[in-house]
């Protein structure tokens, strides 16, 4: 927890504690089966404990901790299976949003979808891994959004797609400008505002990610 500074602007205490956390599970400075000490992290960002439990409880929600009675709460260990199931959830919701969104995006929405598109290809150039995870994420958000199913896109938003797609790149076999390019064919589908083809592709996209990690499951056993 070095160089964590206490926060200054209360209204943000708890999705501020909630991003540090999650920044020091992924960086790895909290490992799975580390404690996350409630007190410390007060103390470390003079706080009080109620905002650093409040933060703790979401991500128990999202999967990254898990809390033990009677012992505290612990970084968890995500697994390949834990992936998988996302995956899986991810399958059954993507396409009908996807096929919503072709419907109904209109210019203005697929130029920012473009955006993020370049912006995954400019990260694989640099091989950063950070900015492509974050543009993936806002290219899938920024599809979804454009459905008009609001229970969809409750849906879409307690999947945590950043978090789990950081583990899903982690778990991946293939090479970040193969990852990026597939995007193209949903993108150009939605262009074309062919409701068949770009359903199509966001369940291919999200199928074949599933297969790749099932092959390396087997490969593992």
């Amino acid at each position: 927890m070095e160089g964590i500074h206490a926060i200054q602007k209360r209204s943000l205490y708890r999705e501020e504690i909630k991003k540090m956390i999650k920044e020091a599970i992924n960086s790895g400075e909290l490992r799975p089966g580390d404690r996350v000490v409630e007190t410390q992290w007060a103390k470390q960002l003079g706080v009080s404990q109620s905002p650093v439990r409040e933060a703790i409880r979401d991500l128990e929600i999202e999967g990254l901790i898990e809390s033990i009675p009677y012992q505290g709460s612990y970084v968890r260990k995500v697994t390949r299976q834990d992936v998988k199931d996302f995956y899986r959830v991810r399958m059954a919701l993507e396409p009908v949003g996807t096929e919503d969104a072709c419907r109904l995006i209109t210019d203005e929405q697929l130029e920012k979808v473009k955006y993020y598109l370049d912006a995954m290809m400019s990260a694989t150039a640099r091989m950063d891994q950070e900015a492509y995870i974050e543009n993936d994420t806002n290219f899938h958000n920024c599809i979804m959004e454009v459905s008009d199913n609001n229970m969809l896109k409750r849906l879409w938003r307690q999947c945590n797609i950043r978090e789990w797609t950081y583990f899903g790149t982690k778990f991946s076999s293939q090479m970040l400008d193969i990852l990026a390019k597939r995007h193209t064919n949903i993108y150009n589908a939605l262009l074309a505002r062919d409701v068949k083809t770009a359903t199509y592709e966001a369940r291919k996209h999200i199928e074949e990610l599933l297969l790749e990690l099932e092959e390396r499951m087997k490969q593992e056993e």
